[in-house]
């Protein structure tokens, strides 16, 4: 198997996020505990990347050592020619978020769409039909884009990611999803929540025309209900709700003068969090901090209100089995996010 090749061939394996902020991460934590619980001798790094020198990093990837990375804001689009290969999901979503280097080329996958319905089967919000990780990607399973210079050519005929392993493990039957935003993590949501059987999805988005091309383009691939709204204040809340927001707003960022919030607003004005019955789940991508307005709103209206962090975990675990073919430690790496 390549990943033993990489353990014979250096007794020092290298892995790490690529991204511009890095230093906030938590990805380190985690993925370190990981390596380390399963005796695999790597380290996990961060990568602060300027957009010049992103080329060169993502080749460098290539060198024996390096089992592949995560990608992070806001570089998970233009990685994409970058790479030989890219998932079919990953593709789709417009977005890769982890690199695997096997067999001397390097594959892309979003395990953030994944991630997230891990995450929210955990809080009983649908149902795992198949409860463990897909393994690593075969080599058979490859497709040669140093050899192929279509656009096509750059998408895995087997994907390990695709609307059928969404089908096939996930089924949020009978759940109606309002998604707040249409951007990158706002895509990896809601094709993730298509491909897994949601009744209903609602895309509440300023820029209306970007919410109805994401729309147009679920509707592709799903006889999902999607639905377009620019004004919150639209919303109607309907049975067995799920709120997620796939905006920065609220977010901690880095700059030069230290942390800062991307915005101070709350993505859902309190007065329309208030319709929705008790048992909604409120799941915010935002993990730091730990609790934003959104969720404080939420929780104070007795909603059930949930940061990012599982989210992040679960995309962190898959990523793992995907660079090492090993089933991740998850609680291992849960116990650092505490």
């Amino acid at each position: 198997m390549e990943f033993e090749q990489h353990v014979d061939n250096r007794s020092l394996l290298r892995v790490g996020l690529i991204g511009n902020p890095v230093a906030h991460s938590y990805s380190p934590r985690f993925q370190q505990a990981a390596f380390d619980a399963c005796g695999i001798p790597a380290r996990y790094e961060l990568w602060q990347t300027g957009e010049s020198e992103l080329p060169a990093r993502v080749a460098a990837l290539l060198a024996p050592q390096f089992l592949g990375a995560n990608i992070t804001i806001p570089y998970k689009e233009a990685v994409l020619p970058l790479l030989d290969v890219v998932d079919s999901l990953a593709t789709r979503i417009g977005a890769v978020n982890t690199i695997v280097h096997r067999n001397e080329y390097l594959y892309g996958y979003n395990t953030d769409a994944p991630g997230l319905l891990h995450a929210l089967v955990e809080l009983g919000v649908g149902k795992l039909r198949e409860p463990h990780y897909p393994a690593a990607l075969q080599s058979d399973d490859r497709v040669n884009t140093k050899e192929a210079s279509s656009d096509t050519a750059r998408v895995a005929r087997t994907s390990q990611f695709d609307g059928i392993y969404l089908k096939d493990t996930f089924s949020f039957a009978g759940f109606t999803a309002v998604l707040l935003g249409a951007g990158g993590a706002a895509r990896g949501a809601a094709f993730a929540l298509v491909n897994a059987s949601v009744e209903q999805l609602i895309i509440v988005n300023r820029n209306l025309e970007r919410a109805q091309r994401l729309a147009a383009e679920l509707q592709q691939e799903s006889s999902c209900q999607v639905f377009c709204l620019n004004d919150p204040e639209l919303l109607i809340p309907r049975p067995t709700s799920l709120i997620i927001n796939a905006t920065p707003v609220g977010m901690h960022v880095a700059d030069k003068q230290g942390i800062r919030e991307a915005e101070n607003a709350c993505p859902l004005p309190v007065e329309v969090l208030a319709r929705f019955a008790p048992d909604t789940v409120v799941f915010d991508m935002v993990y730091n901090p730990t609790q934003s307005q959104l969720l404080c709103q939420a929780r104070t209206l007795g909603l059930r209100a949930v940061n990012g962090l599982s989210m992040l975990l679960h995309q962190g675990a898959l990523a793992f089995t995907l660079w090492t073919g090993r089933p991740a430690p998850l609680e291992v790496m849960r116990s650092t996010l505490l």
